[in-house]
């Protein structure tokens, strides 16, 4: 993944289209001998790492890489779930298609399409926040205007309640916060 990571941030989006913001960006894949699993398929572990990548060439085609760069700004993920409806096999050709779906005060979600010819295999969705360097997380608004400032004016969809229900109900404490693992009366042994 290293070497895939470098050719993200460096190869894999030159020449390819820019794009707003609103639009959804495929990037494309081949299911690698180090992605797959003992059942000859994708390990269901990999899928997170190839969205990583397809959010990195998403931003980048935005412009929104070298806004944040240059602000000392980079994502973090604050949650994600996975729907898998068919496998990825070894040296199977794939595209993830990526896409914003709102935004609340705190972060940006989006959803994620694993697909083959067309059909979806997985789907997955994303919590991105974004932290600024001396700073800490930054509000959505204050990321707004850092790229307002870069000269991206990005205007985000309000957020389907369904996804703010998912997001709070996945919750944690802040990290500075107290966060026991109490499992009412169940002791692990």
């Amino acid at each position: 993944m290293w070497l895939q990571w470098l050719l993200a941030f460096t190869l894999k989006s030159r020449g390819r289209p820019q794009l707003g913001v609103d639009e959804v960006a495929r990037t494309s894949f081949r299911v690698l001998p180090t992605d797959i699993d003992f059942l000859g398929h994708m390990n269901n572990g990999r899928y997170p790492s190839y969205m990583d990548l397809a959010r990195v060439d998403m931003t980048v085609r935005t412009g929104m890489q070298a806004v944040l760069e240059r602000a000392g700004v980079y994502a973090v993920v604050g949650q994600s779930s996975m729907v898998y409806r068919r496998s990825l096999d070894l040296w199977q050709r794939f595209d993830i298609e990526t896409a914003v779906l709102g935004a609340d005060e705190r972060a940006i979600y989006l959803t994620q399409r694993f697909l083959v010819d067309g059909e979806v295999c997985a789907r997955g969705v994303v919590q991105g926040r974004f932290i600024q360097k001396g700073v800490g997380t930054l509000r959505t608004a204050r990321l707004l205007e850092i790229l307002a400032e870069g000269g991206l004016d990005v205007r985000l969809p309000e957020l389907d309640e369904r996804v703010a229900d998912w997001a709070r109900i996945n919750a944690l404490p802040p990290s500075r916060a107290a966060a026991p693992s109490d499992w009412a009366g169940r002791t692990p042994r």
